[in-house]
């Protein structure tokens, strides 16, 4: 009889021993994702100011700032998109130092290792486009508005890592307001993360 308690005893003690190293294991786990996630916000966000800064050491040592991608059309996405090529290669232009970043050019944005696209636009920010409402829905800088100079870069799969930079920048106040936003698109890969840089002369005004 003995014995058997103890056996019973010990298969008790196991099964304790086993479910507390499993909820060990899940709470590891967890935490071990959200880190993972973390970090990557912060990549991220680094990344984002990095290009924010590239563009502004540009703009210092030129004088003049980015291009637009088209002239033809005010309602075009293309006439607020700025053509980033001039901040990988001399144009000629005076005063340039550099390359200013080291990402590949694609047509009129840059590639973004490990999602897709780098894109350098001039958007408002006092519309609440975000969300399921892409920013071309109502941040086009008409005249007479404030324009910004905004990051975006596309190809996220979710906007997990959005809501971590937005509690970051803005301190969690969603993707329609603050200086950082997003939205989904069409597509698996398609939510899209916006950084508000620093204010640019409206080509409308």
């Amino acid at each position: 009889m003995v014995i058997n308690k103890k056996g019973a005893m010990f298969g008790l003690d196991a099964r304790i021993a086993l479910a507390i190293f499993g909820a060990l294991s899940v709470i590891s786990g967890a935490a071990l994702y959200s880190a993972i996630q973390e970090s990557k916000a912060v990549a991220i966000l680094v990344d984002m100011k990095e290009i924010g800064k590239a563009w502004e050491q540009y703009y210092l040592d030129t004088g003049v700032t980015l291009p637009q991608v088209s002239k033809d059309n005010v309602t075009s996405e293309k006439f607020y998109t700025f053509q980033p090529l001039h901040l990988l290669a001399d144009n000629g232009l005076r005063g340039w130092k550099g390359p200013y970043l080291n990402y590949k050019h694609q047509d009129y944005y840059l590639k973004y290792p490990n999602y897709e696209d780098i894109f350098l636009q001039m958007i408002r920010d006092d519309t609440d486009w975000g969300d399921k409402s892409q920013w071309q829905s109502s941040g086009y800088c008409t005249s007479g508005t404030v324009c910004y100079f905004w990051v975006n870069i596309s190809g996220f799969k979710d906007d997990i890592i959005a809501k971590i930079i937005d509690y970051k920048v803005d301190g969690g106040d969603g993707p329609k307001s603050g200086d950082f936003r997003w939205w989904k698109g069409s597509g698996v890969r398609n939510y899209r993360y916006h950084l508000k840089i620093s204010p640019i002369k409206n080509p409308n005004d």
